[in-house]
């Protein structure tokens, strides 16, 4: 599967679990679910940062930048939804957020992937596809307390981390977590 088809499937689930979040109570479920939530956003933008968007920068430098900016203020949206998890007002926050990121789907999947799509060789969207795939597995390997220092950092290079030898498991482990 191409990485632009995998990103509209993430589309998909982030929609689903934003509606879910807009009719939650408070208590540990919407709590849980908006540390998925999170994980999930972080995950996806990164993505499409570090390898999405310096594509579209070569023949669409402004909507690259567009994209960016929507980045931003999805991230301002999820701060505030997490703020928010258990006090009055979580509700506003979430269609605040759904709002934002409707917008930016919608950009993406009528605009942006079919540029891309029409640009791009098969080849490079499978490639895409297969570092997706490969980072959403390391995501879901998370805890990483029971990786071995090689498996570290192993990961660590996939995800372009500077892992030196030097550098103690715990040292390694907090590099991945951050760049997940």
């Amino acid at each position: 599967m191409d990485g632009l088809s995998m990103l509209e499937r993430d589309h998909r689930r982030v929609e689903n679990m934003l509606s879910e979040l807009g009719e939650s109570k408070p208590g540990p479920e919407r709590t849980a679910l908006v540390a998925k939530l999170t994980k999930a956003l972080e995950l996806h933008m990164r993505f499409e940062e570090e390898h999405v968007y310096p594509l579209l920068q070569e023949f669409d430098a402004e909507t690259a930048d567009e994209a960016g900016m929507e980045h931003q203020l999805a991230r301002q949206g999820l701060a505030t939804v997490q703020q928010m998890v258990d006090k009055p007002g979580f509700g506003a926050a979430v269609e605040m957020l759904t709002g934002g990121i409707s917008h930016h789907v919608e950009d993406e999947e009528v605009h942006v992937f079919p540029s891309l799509r029409a640009r791009c060789h098969a080849d490079r969207l499978s490639s895409l596809g297969a570092t997706l795939l490969t980072e959403q597995q390391i995501a879901a390997m998370l805890p990483l307390d029971e990786a071995t220092k090689e498996e570290l950092q192993e990961i660590a290079v996939h995800l372009g981390v500077e892992a030196k030898s030097s550098m103690s498991k715990d040292d390694l482990r907090e590099a991945i977590e951050t760049n997940v």
